[in-house]
């Protein structure tokens, strides 16, 4: 059992009315093994009050197995982040998702909850962090990825008996919950003309992806890892199963850029259709620029020979070519081209369940929840459909003549 005390000179008589602290003294599992602990509180009534709860507290904890040395909540945020990112055994994250994730940190927590100890943050604290980042500007699908990141290390944390409680179970607005998935802004998506002048400005070496990503939907890290080998010229498909990563491991060059080989959200890739305009660029590729390696690699290092380029380095050549298009105000990225190909898609009547294959996406739900709002005319065919119901119904009804 734990022991309310003082440490005074005071006679245990004159405890309640010293002005010294109330200090509760205990012993951590182990029996006399175990370490001694102690905790301070005020002094008075209150103290005292609040010096029984706790070492009522410890005692249950103990009893019930859920005990947490204190000292490990006093680590700081950034300490079980680090403990996080290298945990799992055989199971540990890949180099290139580490230092993502370092990159995230770095950009949305540091600041937030980096020296913080780690017992200390609270469910308010995670509010207002989402509060801040969508004043910075960010969209609500970025602030939700990243909260589930934060919820996965405070619940490593609590799972290691590091805090006593996840602040992220406790964390929500009091509102509606928003869709996992929210629609583009019909904004976001080019118009074939922006396509064609944003492909016209782009250096021609890269030229080929833009309709790799506009006419077959890859993504830009997909569009960078496109080879010959992967392409059946014959069927018109390419398989989609490797991404260039900025942040794989490379040796010689010092660089880090490397392939996967799996695409994001899944290991086992997909098959893409490759439409004319798509087929006439890759080809142009090949004739005038070749490939490289073993794959046939479309697109090499521009310093290296035998390298992949890095995404940054496409997405600088990227930013000039909007930037001489004069479409800086769009605000389009590479993403904007996968939005095109998915609403010239949806446009010409493509079924969802088949886009979403092509696309990648998990289900076809999310193709919905997506993209769905740019379905052409959908308000003008449901009221069609119901007025063909109301019609067929009424003709049902009618009483069948003979005609003489």
């Amino acid at each position: 059992m734990g022991a309310i005390i003082k440490r005074c000179d005071c006679s245990i008589t004159a405890w309640e009315r010293c002005p010294h602290p109330w200090v509760v003294r205990w012993r951590e599992p182990g029996g006399r093994s175990g370490r001694q602990r102690e905790k301070s509180f005020e002094k008075g009534a209150a103290g005292r009050k609040l010096a029984e709860m706790f070492e009522r507290k410890v005692e249950r904890d103990k009893d019930t197995g859920s005990y947490i040395d204190p000292r490990q909540s006093k680590r700081s945020f950034a300490d079980v982040w680090d403990e996080w990112i290298n945990a799992g055994g055989e199971d540990q994250l890949a180099e290139s998702s580490r230092v993502q994730y370092r990159s995230v940190y770095k950009n949305h927590f540091a600041e937030w909850f980096g020296p913080r100890p780690i017992g200390s943050i609270t469910a308010s604290d995670i509010t207002k962090w989402e509060t801040d980042q969508a004043a910075r500007g960010y969209k609500p699908y970025g602030i939700a990825v990243r909260k589930n990141i934060l919820a996965s290390v405070f619940r490593y944390a609590w799972n290691a008996e590091i805090i006593t409680r996840n602040p992220c179970r406790k964390a929500e607005a009091r509102k509606r919950k928003d869709p996992k998935y929210t629609p583009i802004d019909p904004s976001e998506v080019p118009t074939t003309s922006e396509v064609e002048i944003i492909f016209e400005h782009m250096p021609a070496y890269y030229r080929s992806s833009i309709w790799s990503m506009a006419g077959c939907g890859l993504r830009v890290g997909e569009a960078l890892a496109v080879c010959e080998t992967k392409w059946n010229q014959e069927v018109g498909f390419f398989a989609v199963n490797a991404q260039l990563s900025t942040f794989g491991a490379n040796e010689g060059a010092g660089r880090s850029v490397a392939i996967r080989d799996e695409v994001k959200w899944s290991r086992r890739g997909r098959r893409v259709p490759v439409p004319d305009i798509t087929r006439q660029e890759w080809q142009t590729h090949i004739s005038t620029y070749g490939t490289w390696g073993d794959e046939g690699w479309f697109y090499e290092s521009e310093t290296y020979g035998g390298r992949f380029p890095s995404r940054t380095t496409f997405h600088e050549r990227w930013k000039k070519a909007i930037k001489k298009a004069n479409l800086e105000d769009r605000k389009l990225t590479p993403k904007s081209l996968r939005h095109y190909f998915a609403s010239v898609a949806i446009g010409a009547g493509v079924p969802l369940f088949e886009l979403a294959q092509w696309m990648g996406h998990t289900s076809s739900k999310t193709t919905e929840m997506v993209y769905v709002h740019l379905l052409p005319g959908a308000e003008e065919r449901i009221k069609g459909a119901v007025a063909l119901a109301v019609a067929q119904n009424l003709s049902d009804a009618l009483p069948r003549y003979r005609v003489a």
